[in-house]
């Protein structure tokens, strides 16, 4: 009688525990929630792995000119935490990175050469968001890549008396090293959309572009971005 009652006792018991222990894994698994504008967010996330697009609009100086920078980054999310990706951006504005020279041979022929700063950078992208799950959050993004910047050379050439000539090409490119760390404020809109505010600082030593000062690109930027993905 003594052996059926332990025997009982034990079978208790561990029913009792394996019905604990389900019932704390369930709860884990439905702890997570997002908090949204729009919405009351979703239970129950059990992607460990997400993905995200994201589209920036950027805003740089270039020594004293202002540089439009459209930016799109696109990666993988890890445990709601980690973002892993790729992202680039390029000049969106090369008129205003112009350099202008004219000159005036013995025969009054005028030539006007025009020199426009184009190219772009991008590469690995490394970020961090504390408190992903938030209404209002912060991430810490890093990009570590390369870049290429070239000047696109222009002609006008005007005779005295046979008209006008006018060619372009591409001359005087280098490539550069470049690394861009910031902060960014986000805003969770809802489960799929998030708005962010980045302020971030380019550094690319010494690269060597003709006509241009040294530390050219090495600026500060404000970029505004959407972005969606599974978070």
């Amino acid at each position: 009688m003594k052996t059926k009652l332990i025997i009982m006792i034990c079978l208790v018991c561990s029913f009792t525990a394996f019905s604990q222990e389900q019932a704390t894994s369930k709860d884990s698994t439905s702890s997570y929630k997002i908090n949204t504008v729009f919405g009351s967010g979703h239970k129950g996330c059990k992607i460990p792995f997400g993905y995200f697009i994201q589209f920036d609009a950027g805003y740089t100086k270039f020594g004293h000119h202002n540089v439009f920078l459209p930016e799109i980054s696109m990666g993988m999310i890890l445990n709601h935490n980690w973002s892993v990706g790729m992202t680039g951006s390029f000049i969106g504005n090369p008129q205003g990175l112009s350099f202008h020279h004219t000159t005036t041979d013995s025969t009054g022929q005028q030539t006007k050469d025009y020199k426009y700063l184009k190219g772009g950078f991008g590469g690995a992208l490394l970020e961090y968001t504390l408190f992903p799950r938030s209404m209002v959050h912060v991430s810490f993004p890093l990009m570590i890549g390369m870049g290429y910047l070239y000047w696109d050379y222009a002609k006008h050439s005007t005779p005295g008396t046979s008209g006008s000539t006018f060619y372009h090409h591409n001359t005087y490119g280098t490539a550069f090293f470049v690394i861009e760390p910031g902060v960014k404020a986000e805003l969770n809109l809802s489960k799929m959309f998030r708005l962010g505010l980045t302020v971030s600082y380019r550094w690319a030593p010494d690269p060597d572009i003709r006509y241009a000062s040294d530390g050219l690109i090495n600026q500060f930027n404000i970029k505004l971005g959407l972005k969606f993905g599974k978070f």
